[in-house]
């Protein structure tokens, strides 16, 4: 509730209808023959304290109701920030349970490996893997608890954008074969230094491949590509999968949200990558944008200032 009542526009308009009405009595004064001055005085005057009085109200009423407004205000952004605590607390709390879970995973996995016991490393696999996808949710709960309250902090230092590509193609391999897809990777300008965190840079990447990797159908191919322009370092990825149409694109970057609801079943996630993501990008004083044709594919474009001289 961000409406308010603009004083500064009402109060003025009022106070020059009160101005010309005194006009209008000195006109009458003037113009009207000496008999009628009173009357007319008397009835012009009625009519200047009616409207002062009509003033009066009107500016108390709109005052009382911006301070309620105001009130609202605060007491909604007292609500946002326990809920960003809220799933700040909750997400740290869930995470180290879970961590120990993954490691005694590995461990089972191990020993039932070399017991050759193979229909229990797949039962244990599972549990490793859902482990995982549950370990990336709670991540990105608390990555938009920390954007949410203002805490993101970033670490610079100077890097080649290439090497983090192609570290994160690498990591998320295993990925894209399990869906038989193929990763191109194709850096026009080479070397591409940046002044950014480093971490944050390859969440960017790690959070759009990802995106293109789950919404791309069996055997899809996807392309990531690198290049300079002006002052600016582009990174692009492009799939062939779902696509996007123009009424979902104005909501993809909203959280919890994902192009489309009847996808949530499908695709799991909180919808949250691609909000994390273009946070991200804008806190490196970036810009990210998609070209996409519903059944066809999308193209994410990331832009951000490059260092030209490292």
């Amino acid at each position: 509730m961000k409406r308010k009542y603009s004083l500064e526009c009402c109060v003025p308009f009022f106070l020059g209808f009160v101005l010309f009405l005194v006009g209008w009595l000195i006109y009458r004064v003037v113009t009207v023959p000496e008999k009628a001055y009173g009357r007319e005085l008397i009835v012009s005057v009625l009519i200047i304290l009616a409207l002062i009085g009509i003033l009066w109200s009107f500016i108390r009423k709109m005052t009382r109701q911006n301070k309620m407004l105001e009130d609202t205000n605060r007491k909604l952004a007292e609500l946002d920030r326990m809920k960003t605590e809220f799933l700040a607390n909750v997400s740290h709390e869930l995470r180290t349970p879970l961590t120990v879970i993954m490691g005694y995973s590995e461990l089972l996995e191990e020993r039932l490996a070399r017991e050759e016991n193979k229909t229990n490393v797949k039962f244990v696999q599972t549990i490793h893997r859902k482990s995982e996808d549950l370990l990336n949710l709670i991540n990105d709960l608390i990555d938009f608890s920390r954007i949410e309250s203002g805490r993101l902090e970033l670490k610079l230092s100077r890097f080649k954008v290439e090497e983090v590509v192609n570290e994160t193609v690498e990591e998320l391999a295993t990925s894209a074969e399990k869906k038989k897809h193929t990763i191109q990777i194709n850096h026009r300008d080479m070397p591409l230094w940046l002044l950014a965190d480093r971490g944050k840079i390859k969440q960017i990447i790690v959070n759009i491949l990802q995106n293109a990797i789950k919404y791309t159908p069996s055997e899809g191919c996807i392309i990531v590509r690198t290049y300079a322009q002006n002052d600016r370092c582009y990174i692009e990825v492009e799939d062939n999968g779902i696509g996007i149409s123009k009424e979902q694109i104005a909501q993809i970057y909203q959280p919890f949200k994902q192009a489309d609801s009847s996808y949530n079943k499908k695709y799991e996630g909180f919808g949250l990558g691609l909000a994390i993501t273009k946070s991200l990008v804008q806190s490196h004083n970036g810009n990210i944008r998609v070209q996409s044709v519903p059944g066809e594919g999308s193209l994410f474009i990331v832009s951000l200032p490059r260092e030209k001289n490292a």
